[in-house]
Formats: C-alpha cells, structure tokens, sequence
C-alpha cells in the first residue's frame, strides 16, 4: 500500500497513539490529527492510516462525523482489533469497504519469480517462498542462493513474527500455542493427534480435543494455520497445516535455531516437496474455483483433491524429484485411476523427469504453470511492495 497506492498522505500510529507522516517525517500527537484530518477529507485527499486500530474511541467517532468526506484507506495487522472495530456497536460499521490480504497469489508468485530470471525447477521453487512477500528483498539481494541464506529468517525474524501476530491479537502466546504449532510442523494434522502430543507435553489436563478447538480456530484466523475439510465423514471434521512453509520449518525441529545454517538449509531442501504439494494445492485451488480437501479413506488418498459440489472434481499427483522412475509411475497410475471421472494431473518440475508417460494422466511442469492461467498476463508487482 504504502509503494503503490495513491494518496496524498500517508500516517503510521505509533503504540503511543502518536502519528507519523512518512513524507514529511513529522510526529504530531493524535489530539492535532484530529484537528487535521476535517481539513484534509475536506480537501478531497486520499489519506492512508496504517495501524488505526491504535487509535482511540475519539478519533473513530470523529471518522463517523466525517463519512462521506474524501477518501480514507485503513490498515491493520490484527484480527482482534479488527473484529472489535468493524463489529457489533463499532462507530465505525459499515462505512468501509473490507480487503482481507494474505499470502501473495501462487500464480503471481511464478510470474514474479519468472520476472527475475528463474526458469524450470528453481522459478517454482522461490515462488513457493516469496508467497511470504517480506522475504523478497533478501531474495532480491542473493538471487538463486536463497536456499542457503535465509539463517536470520528462521532464526529470528519467524519467531518474532509468530510473537508479534499474538502480541497484536491481544492474546498470550502460551506453551499451548506454541505447542500446536510445533505438532502441525511435526505432521500431526488432526484435532485428536494435536490434542494427544499436547497432553503428552503436559499442556492440557486431558487428552480431549475440545480443550483446543479454539486455539485452532484462533490460528485459523489470524492465517499461521489452514484448515482443509475432510471428505467422506459424515462429521465435519479438519486436518490442519501450516499456512507459510517457513513457519512451517521454524517449528518443525525448534532446535534448527541453535544448528549451523547449513543443516538448517538441508532441512529446508528435506521438506520442500510437501510444500510444493502445499502450493500447488492452492493454485489449483484458485485455477479451478473448487474447494480443497482431505479424502478420508486412506486408501484414496492423495497429495491434491480438489471438490465442487460435494463431488470431486480434480486429483493430483506431486512428484517433486530430479527422477521419477517406473515404480512412482505406476503407483500414481493406479492411485489417481480409482478417480476415473476426473480430472487427474501429475505434476513435476520436468517433463523429462519422468522414465516415460504416465497413462490417463495429464502431466503439468514449470511450463504449464506459467500459462496456466490469463489472468498472470495481467499481474502487477504491487504484491510486492
């Protein structure tokens, strides 16, 4: 917003309810912006207010008096704030349009990628991490040596992330928390599989999994987990995952933190085939409008299924290899035939990869994926700001 919107002025709130003014640098009390945000609407300017939810029940008064007056942008990092100030009794209900910003795009993640020279394997590899746009400046700096550079990142700036997300949430990062996260990275994707490691850490009193459906339902929210429905259950019921692969990894073996940044790169290479199934999911997820999900029969289950209508439509197959061999053919074969009318898809990072053609199988590479869709002819690199 702040590289690529247009607006006159642009102010950041400070936790001390002070304003700054990026262009100007000037610090004004929250008293005086009161004072000056009735002439600047008046003026027709378009003003941006990043953080607003700092300010007090004063100031979001004042932007009830002053609806319909010129333009107003409002930014915040927090659900909680969020909900409280834009719900119920709110002075502020209904007089904005709501934009929920997440991860960037997948598709525009490959075009982006694309954009800076990366082809085959490698482009859909970054554009896997730049989804996690604030990594894109180091990506910018060290080219295709990402992989072997991102020790800060994982050392310290994830785990400052993750404490800030529930600073501002006004909730208390607790061991619980902290817990679930390193279950999901650990694999353990259900209610009743994070409720039992939880208990086993002495985390919960009981081994129950309703003791932690809303701190699932909290995480869900403020975007650090996805929930994927599972198919065929006559209870609704979810599997989880994380939502960024660097979170992901950050919580996967904690003790990577105290590791040398080459074992921590070697971890990274480990688990990027399931966060290439995690990204190909979501693309296919937006290329085909259908909904994802988690088939519960573990015989049919597989890397992608995607539903529309309570049937599903598309099966994937992600074999993230340098060499797919007879055995991976044949098994994708036969698990992808038993959905015979739909659509099945085989992707890897090459089409010669693979020792010969699966059959029945559509097979997607770095190719298809950059024109899998029109509407990358039309990205902007204001993802990116």
């Amino acid at each position: 917003m702040r590289e690529r919107a247009e607006y006159a002025r642009y102010f950041i709130v400070t936790k001390s309810r002070r304003l700054i003014d990026i262009t100007t640098r000037e610090e004004i009390r929250e008293q005086e912006f009161r004072r000056l945000l009735p002439y600047l609407l008046r003026q027709g300017e378009r003003i941006v207010l990043d953080e607003f939810h700092r300010l007090s029940d004063k100031t979001f008064s004042l932007l009830q008096g002053l609806s319909g007056l010129g333009s107003l942008i409002l930014i915040t990092s927090t659900m909680h704030y969020f909900r409280s100030i834009v719900g119920k009794n709110s002075p502020i209900l209904g007089l904005f349009e709501l934009k929920n910003v997440s991860l960037v795009d997948p598709r525009d993640a490959i075009v982006f990628s694309n954009s800076l020279g990366f082809k085959g394997r490698e482009m859909l590899e970054v554009a896997c991490l730049v989804r996690e746009s604030w990594i894109v400046p180091k990506l910018e700096r060290v080219k295709g040596d990402i992989f072997n550079s991102l020790d800060e990142e994982l050392r310290i700036y994830v785990p400052h992330l993750v404490g800030e997300v529930f600073e501002e949430e006004d909730i208390a990062f607790t061991s619980r928390y902290s817990g679930i996260l390193e279950a999901v990275a650990d694999g353990r994707n259900s209610t009743s599989e994070i409720s039992s490691y939880l208990f086993s850490l002495g985390l919960i009193e009981k081994d129950n999994p309703g003791l932690i459906s809303q701190y699932l339902k909290n995480l869900v929210e403020t975007g650090l987990l996805v929930s994927r429905l599972v198919f065929g259950k006559r209870r609704k019921a979810f599997k989880y995952r994380h939502a960024s692969p660097l979170i992901d990894l950050a919580f996967y073996m904690p003790s990577l933190n105290q590791m040398l940044e080459r074992v921590r790169e070697r971890f990274l290479r480990a688990r990027l085939p399931t966060y290439m199934e995690w990204f190909f999911e979501e693309l296919l997820e937006k290329h085909f409008g259908m909904q994802p999900v988690k088939i519960a029969k573990p015989e049919l289950e597989v890397d992608i299924a995607l539903a529309d209508f309570k049937k599903i439509k598309v099966v994937g197959e992600v074999k993230w290899k340098e060499n797919v061999g007879e055995r991976d053919i044949r098994n994708t074969e036969e698990k992808l035939g038993k959905f015979r009318d739909d659509r099945r898809i085989m992707i890897v990072p090459e089409k010669d990869v693979l020792k010969r053609e699966p059959r029945g199988i559509e097979v997607w590479d770095w190719r298809d994926f950059i024109k899998v869709d029109a509407s990358l002819k039309s990205f902007k690199s204001s993802e990116y700001s």
